[in-house]
């Protein structure tokens, strides 16, 4: 998204995003994510560096609301997963119409965003703002479903991540319903705000209630959930802390 209007090496990009996770991980939802980003941009772009860091954040967004629409879908049908908390299965009935209207609102809004982004700026107050913007109503489709599709990569990535480590933890979960339970439980996560340092304790809870009906081993569930969070949250954030501290050196 940040070519045409500023052209950064792969080391560069590197540092952003690991800064960004550095810094997200103080932030509710990770939303100070740009601000490591943009360090590395000049001035002049940062404002374009942080709107293509939103894009990006929702594309992520719109692939985890139809994965959750699908896990849900799945479950509703086949009923492996058991909830036993009072008042759960009403939630997922409520998620399971929610997610796929959510998920078009914010497909729609994804690839529209050019006209939508022209009648907010036609605002006079606004305007000024708009001039540091104009870039991005040149993100084609094509860029934005690049985008989508390697978020969607990313996703199964992390899906992926969780099934190798409850195999490797032996809870004897399939990758059906690792799919189906975590794919639930980030989607829970996705609409809960919290602070990614106290994310932990929380990924902890919906994972054992959404896995206790398909395994007894809930240490090897507690122990799969840390060491994924551990790989793409803390080992990132530390490399981007170690990254910002040279950078304030300059």
């Amino acid at each position: 998204m940040l070519k045409g209007i500023n052209d950064i090496s792969f080391l560069s990009a590197f540092k952003m995003i690991f800064s960004g996770i550095a810094i997200s991980i103080a932030t509710p939802n990770r939303m100070g994510e740009f601000a490591g980003r943009v360090l590395y941009l000049p001035s002049g772009t940062r404002l374009q560096g942080t709107a293509c860091t939103v894009i990006g954040n929702f594309s992520q967004l719109i692939i985890t609301c139809l994965a959750g629409s699908i896990a849900l879908v799945m479950e509703r049908h086949d009923q492996h997963i058991r909830i036993a908390q009072k008042g759960m299965e009403e939630v997922q009935y409520l998620l399971l119409w929610l997610s796929p209207l959510a998920m078009v609102f914010f497909l729609l809004l994804y690839f529209k965003a050019g006209p939508i982004f022209n009648k907010v700026m036609s605002f006079r107050l606004l305007q000024r703002l708009g001039n540091g913007l104009s870039e991005m109503k040149s993100v084609s489709n094509p860029v934005l479903l690049r985008v989508l599709l390697l978020s969607g990569f990313r996703f199964f990535l992390f899906i992926l991540q969780y099934w190798l480590l409850f195999d490797i933890a032996g809870t004897g979960i399939d990758f059906r319903d690792a799919f189906v339970a975590v794919s639930i439980m980030l989607l829970w996560l996705a609409i809960i705000p919290t602070f990614s340092f106290l994310e932990l304790g929380l990924r902890w809870e919906f994972a054992i209630l959404l896995m206790a009906s398909l395994t007894s081993n809930t240490l090897g569930i507690a122990i799969s959930v840390t060491a994924v969070w551990f790989i793409n949250l803390i080992l990132p954030a530390a490399v981007g802390a170690i990254v910002l501290f040279f950078y304030r050196q300059r």
